[in-house]
């Protein structure tokens, strides 16, 4: 049996995706979603695609991500963002558990040394229901994020309250958000690192769930497409949506996301072991996914990981793409453009060796027919410049 027959025979395999009918349910979902029905979120960020930031404007940008917290000054010069006193942490709960207090002030105490924090952008890669005042209560925690006593609480209003009386406002917004805003001139935004999500400009009159006297005639969605439950589980990608910390949601960002899809190749490394393909001492082993990235693209001697390993891994990494393209082919199609300019960061789609290859080969199958082209933009440090300019928006 060849290393793609066994995939198959845990239903592994990428082509054991029907894309197209994958991506009609997923475009049923988010129109669903912009009603407030279904499993999609589809959240509003009270945020348009275009408004004007005062020249000489100060703030500070958090960017709370799966993996880091960033913190950093933002000011606007001759037209352009710079950013100064850059700081990365671990972000607060993953490193154990935290209670209300201590998580907030994790996140407040690098804000009060970098001295700026009068108006502040808050960059928050997690599910929060915003409201016109660009705040909104935590819905739940993804990414094995700690920190339980936050959940249905107020996340800018938190902040604000732990960073003291210095601070005037704090306006959150999602990552994809962000990543869109601080690319410019894109109609969606896309994160595949750590964790999925993508967020496209929709007309109001199509959000049902918002109000009708918004003093703007778009806004841009945060899908949250990580939601999605209708695309086929592979016997790998159950074993690791069981065992999270949320195993009833998030199912298609524990399928595709560089979060999880580490996980999901050391289950069929260890199952492999079991079932004699791999040897033994891969029962208990582990997919360190950037080492098997570099090995892949050839950087370093992959003598230690045999061929029938690394096979299974071009395959898992394969089909996290494919499903990748699917989430994101949807609000593409949404942005009703014939040619998209589409903002991606995120690790696993510029560093991971296979990823993007096959991310692209999986979109262009899934857009051709629709009549639609797309550029991907890049622009460093977007999630924070877009932090920046969302610390200046106009509240609908």
């Amino acid at each position: 049996m060849s290393i793609l027959e066994y995939m198959k025979a845990h239903k592994a395999a990428p082509e054991q995706i029907p894309a197209r009918a994958s991506l009609a349910q997923l475009l049923n979902a988010m129109d669903l979603g912009l009603e407030g029905k279904g499993n999609i979120p589809m959240l509003p960020s009270y945020l348009s695609a275009e408004f004007q930031v005062p020249e000489g404007a100060v703030c500070s940008v958090l960017d709370a991500g799966g993996t880091n917290y960033r913190t950093a000054v933002a000011s606007f010069q001759n037209g352009e963002w710079q950013l100064s006193g850059l700081q990365v942490r671990p972000m607060p709960g993953t490193e154990g558990e935290l209670d209300y207090e201590a998580f907030y002030e994790a996140l407040a105490a690098p804000v009060r040394e970098l001295g700026a924090y009068k108006k502040v952008g808050f960059c928050f890669s997690y599910n929060v229901t915003l409201n016109r005042e660009l705040d909104g209560n935590l819905d739940f925690w993804c990414k094995e994020v700690r920190a339980p006593e936050c959940v249905g609480k107020p996340v800018g209003s938190s902040l604000r309250a732990a960073l003291g009386g210095g601070c005037e406002s704090v306006h959150v917004l999602n990552d994809s958000v962000a990543a869109m805003l601080g690319a410019g001139d894109v109609q969606v935004g896309v994160i595949l690192g750590t964790g999925v999500n993508v967020c496209y400009s929709e007309r109001n009159d199509r959000i049902s769930k918002v109000p009708g006297d918004l003093n703007s005639d778009t806004m841009i969605i945060s899908t949250e497409i990580g939601e999605f439950d209708k695309i086929p589980v592979s016997d790998f990608e159950r074993s690791v949506i069981e065992s999270s910390d949320a195993p009833d949601s998030a199912w298609a960002e524990k399928q595709s996301s560089g979060g999880y899809l580490g996980e999901v190749i050391t289950q069929a490394w260890r199952t492999a072991a079991e079932d004699g393909v791999l040897p033994e001492d891969f029962r208990e082993g582990s997919c360190d996914l950037a080492q098997v990235s570099r090995i892949l693209a050839g950087e370093i001697c992959g003598s230690a990981v045999p061929d029938a390993a690394l096979e299974i891994a071009r395959i898992a990494i394969s089909r996290a793409a494919k499903i990748a393209a699917i989430l994101c082919a949807g609000p593409i199609i949404r942005a009703g453009k014939q040619n998209v300019r589409v903002a991606v960061e995120g690790s696993q789609y510029w560093k991971l060796t296979g990823f993007r290859e096959a991310f692209h080969r999986e979109l262009d199958d899934l857009l051709k027919p629709e009549g639609i082209g797309y550029e991907i933009v890049r622009c460093e440090n977007a999630c924070l410049i877009g932090a920046a300019k969302a610390a200046f928006a106009r509240k609908m």
